[in-house]
């Protein structure tokens, strides 16, 4: 699945993981409780949230 940004840049999975981790993370603990959660979602609730957060 690839997921595309509002300004149509593409990114794999990993990638929109890494990048919602980096703009919700805050310190080292919150990354990997973070990144653990994302890693957690299907594909469904991944794109569900990346697109949830593109709308803002």
């Amino acid at each position: 699945m690839i997921f595309k940004s509002v300004t149509e840049k593409s990114f794999t999975k990993q990638e929109a993981i890494n990048l919602m981790v980096s703009l919700s993370a805050t310190d080292a603990n919150s990354e990997k409780k973070w990144r653990g959660f994302y890693n957690s979602l299907s594909q469904t609730e991944l794109k569900n949230e990346w697109d949830e957060h593109w709308k803002s």
